[in-house]
């Protein structure tokens, strides 16, 4: 029985978590796979089968990202049209299926007759907007659009990470039998690491060891609001301590924001530690190891979870979330650090003081329990075993 795994994203939670846990349950599985991605990854359990890379707008406004999404689309059929000449597929699994979700809807699977599955990381349809707002129309396109995607004949399983999406389906009058939750994840799994000394992490990072580190990971993107964060670190008690190390790719925008908002503040640049670039796994739990606390805020438009969350709690370093959407969600629900609203300064201020002086327990045993490598890719790969 064979399964074609389709991911083109090169970098980031896509590849290091959701499919590395997948790929390694399968893998365990006696499955052959097959791999269709755009760069080289190492495994030795399958094959893979290379196709370009379609590169996400710099300009994020609607055309341009319709644009990318009916690419990405026509990408991905060719190359299976491609790949099922030389190969008998049983199932295709999306790992990402948010990056052509509308072209998918309109246009039916790339997938010819062949059943498929899919994660769906960040579906928007299901959100709360005000009557008459463009947000709400926009909703009710998303829904409609969402409802011919569930309605695909072909289409075997649709994963969620969002509990509150998945909750909000239940919920609805039409029964969609095709859906299936999952507890996102971090990166990796710590288990099977070697648990590196904070002193140590520091040193290869030459950082103070009296130094309280706030960490921003993962892809650096304006919506990550840095510029709440730096707006509240002169104000935090003991702020000589205080630093904030900034660690995954930057994107171009935010890439020039952070170069200017250093170069007009002196302080700032003394305070701000940079690693503009795609962090490998060892690095990463260095990283992890030499912070203190790790900063998830999202900016009002983002809805969706975080892996970071999840590779915070795996480290049992605190959080501070945003108070909104699902990431705000997690950060009520469990007890991992604090979740507020990163536009009122005070508040944030107080937080991260309190933080500071170790006022807060933290239970991360719980969030680790359901939220871990081993137990993601289990679930979907007893899913698609069902299917195959």
């Amino acid at each position: 029985m064979s399964i074609l795994l389709v991911e083109l994203e090169t970098s980031g939670h896509h590849i290091t978590s959701y499919l590395r846990s997948v790929v390694n349950y399968l893998s365990n599985k006696n499955k052959k796979i097959i791999l269709l991605k755009s760069a080289d990854i190492k495994k030795k359990d399958y094959y893979i089968i290379f196709t370009k890379k379609i590169e996400y707008p710099i300009n994020k406004n609607y055309f341009n990202l319709l644009k990318f999404q009916f690419n990405y689309y026509e990408n991905i059929k060719k190359s299976f049209e491609k790949i099922i000449k030389k190969n008998d597929i049983d199932h295709v699994y999306v790992n990402t299926i948010d990056f052509f979700d509308k072209p998918i809807s309109i246009l039916g699977s790339p997938f010819k007759e062949v059943k498929f599955s899919a994660l769906y990381l960040n579906p928007k349809f299901y959100k709360n907007f005000t009557y008459l707002s463009q947000n709400f129309f926009k909703k009710n396109i998303y829904e409609a659009l969402f409802r011919r995607l569930i309605n695909i004949k072909s289409l075997d399983n649709l994963f969620f990470v969002d509990p509150l999406c998945y909750q909000y389906l239940k919920n609805q009058e039409t029964k969609f039998n095709k859906i299936c939750y999952v507890e996102d994840l971090g990166t990796g799994n710590i288990e099977k690491k070697i648990i590196l000394k904070k002193k140590y992490c520091r040193k290869i990072l030459n950082i103070n060891e009296k130094d309280f580190i706030i960490l921003v990971y993962g892809k650096i993107r304006l919506n990550k609001c840095l510029s709440e964060l730096f707006a509240v670190l002169k104000y935090i008690n003991n702020q000589n301590k205080i630093k904030i190390l900034i660690a995954g790719e930057q994107d171009e925008m935010t890439k020039i924001y952070i170069k200017n908002k250093l170069k007009r503040s002196k302080y700032l640049r003394n305070k701000v530690i940079i690693i503009n670039r795609y962090i490998p796994d060892k690095m990463e739990h260095i990283i992890f190891r030499a912070s203190d606390l790790t900063w998830t805020g999202y900016s009002k438009d983002f809805y969706g979870s975080s892996g970071v969350f999840f590779l915070s709690c795996l480290n049992r370093i605190p959080v501070i979330t945003s108070d909104h959407g699902v990431i705000g969600w997690y950060g009520k629900i469990f007890k991992v650090g604090k979740s507020v609203d990163l536009e009122n300064k005070t508040k944030l201020i107080k937080t991260i003081n309190a933080i500071f002086k170790k006022k807060i327990k933290y239970n991360f045993n719980e969030v680790n329990k359901k939220h871990n490598f081993i137990n993601f890719g289990k679930k979907i790969s007893r899913q698609l075993s069902k299917s195959l």
